[in-house]
């Protein structure tokens, strides 16, 4: 007897976590506005796991394009979030304190600040 059994139809394809995980966490990254670099470097492998997955079984898993959009967030996060810090302003030296050691008291002063320097005698020969 042979019974004619339909085969199942084929699964369908579906986006690969790994694939929709760097995406959302790409954009929380985006959020935090690039500042917390281990979730930069989370995202990046996510993605890069996703990619693995897609390539590994491409009848199973879509969203390659998640992968890819999710590294080039993270990238230009990284590179714009190094020159916005390293380009960060200093204080004005007004409103620096110095260093205790290095802060002379006025009762050690040998000259008081208010004599006139001589033109032609330098600090040294007070």
């Amino acid at each position: 007897m042979n019974v004619d059994n339909p085969s199942p139809p084929p699964a369908r394809r579906r986006y690969s976590p790994w694939a929709m995980g760097a995406m959302v966490s790409a954009l929380l990254a985006l959020l935090l506005q690039g500042a917390l670099v281990p979730l930069n470097l989370a995202v990046a492998i996510m993605a890069l796991i996703g990619l693995r997955q897609i390539r590994r079984e491409p009848s199973r898993y879509i969203g390659r394009a998640f992968c890819w959009l999710a590294i080039a967030l993270v990238l230009i996060l990284t590179v714009l979030t190094a020159m916005v810090e390293s380009t960060a302003p200093q204080p004005p030296a007004e409103y620096m304190v110095p260093d205790e050691e290095r802060r002379v008291p006025d009762a050690e002063r040998l000259v008081p600040e208010d004599a006139p320097m001589v033109p032609g005698e330098g600090a040294s020969d007070r």
